[in-house]
């Protein structure tokens, strides 16, 4: 059975670490042992704090980027040894804010998966088409490309540590990459749709075993009026949650729709302070 995965994606929304330390605790207050995996990712300044106040927790780190240098004279970077000293079990790659706003291409994404492999931190990549692309019809035709790219040479054994988030262009709440385009999250038909293309691809690609362990999940303003119905969908196995992982009260209930579709009893959880919490 594919493990659910939920990470939260704050980008550069919070700003100093002390509030980081904050939110990364309250979450944490809410989760106990379960069979959904959890991360948020702060801004790399925070990364090292947050992990020190989540000892002993059940939520995990996730780098917002790495470069695909272990050190050296690259200015603005963050290397995957420094990720590892801040002890993150994952990292953010080819998200479409990269992509699209700073212009990382396919080939420099797939160097820094490598290296995040090769110090076994498990890396998210993250694909998804424009709004104009998808009204040109090539959003299998964008998908295709980026899994291609990104994930060109790697073995199946490399596979088994890579989660694939889709997130579209346009159901991420960014003027920049949106200027003109109606934001809004996608579809159940439309997740089911992307979330099938890119397992049939990977089935194809690296074989049907591989394809039905991968975990691939959806991000795009999911929150928690949607997630319960995305997250029931077959191919759809999380979610990278933008603005709803700011808050505990927020993230945790999607959490929970996660944990009680992998069979957990919801007699698990409960609501104190108007937050969501796992029962120890």
């Amino acid at each position: 059975m594919r493990r659910y995965v939920i990470g939260g994606n704050w980008k550069m929304q919070v700003l100093t670490v002390n509030e980081s330390v904050r939110i990364a605790q309250e979450i944490a207050r809410g989760l106990s042992i379960s069979t959904v995996e959890v991360f948020i990712s702060p801004s790399f300044n925070a990364l090292y704090p947050v992990s020190q106040a989540l000892k002993e927790t059940h939520l995990n780190l996730a780098g917002q980027n790495m470069y695909t240098h272990d050190k050296g004279a690259f200015t603005g970077q963050i290397s995957a040894l420094s990720l590892v000293d801040a002890h993150c079990r994952y990292v953010l790659l080819g998200h479409s804010e990269p992509r699209r706003i700073f212009g990382e291409q396919d080939e420099l994404i797939r160097q820094k998966l490598l290296k995040a492999l090769d110090h076994k931190i498990s890396p998210v990549l993250c694909i998804g088409e424009t709004a104009r692309e998808r009204e040109l019809g090539q959003a299998t035709e964008i998908l295709h490309q980026q899994l291609a790219g990104s994930l060109k040479g790697l073995t199946t054994k490399q596979m088994m540590q890579i989660v694939i988030a889709y997130e579209p262009v346009w159901a991420i709440n960014n003027k920049f990459l949106n200027p003109d385009t109606e934001i809004r999250p996608a579809t159940p038909v439309e997740a089911k749709e992307a979330h099938g293309i890119t397992r049939e691809w990977l089935r194809n690609e690296f074989g049907a075993p591989l394809a039905e362990e991968i975990s691939i999940i959806y991000g795009g303003s999911m929150n928690a009026d949607n997630a319960k119905e995305l997250l029931s969908l077959d191919d759809i196995d999380g979610g990278l949650i933008g603005g709803a992982s700011l808050s505990a009260g927020k993230f945790l209930p999607i959490i929970q729709f996660a944990a009680e579709l992998s069979g957990e009893e919801s007699s698990e959880y409960q609501w104190d302070s108007n937050t969501l919490r796992f029962k120890d």
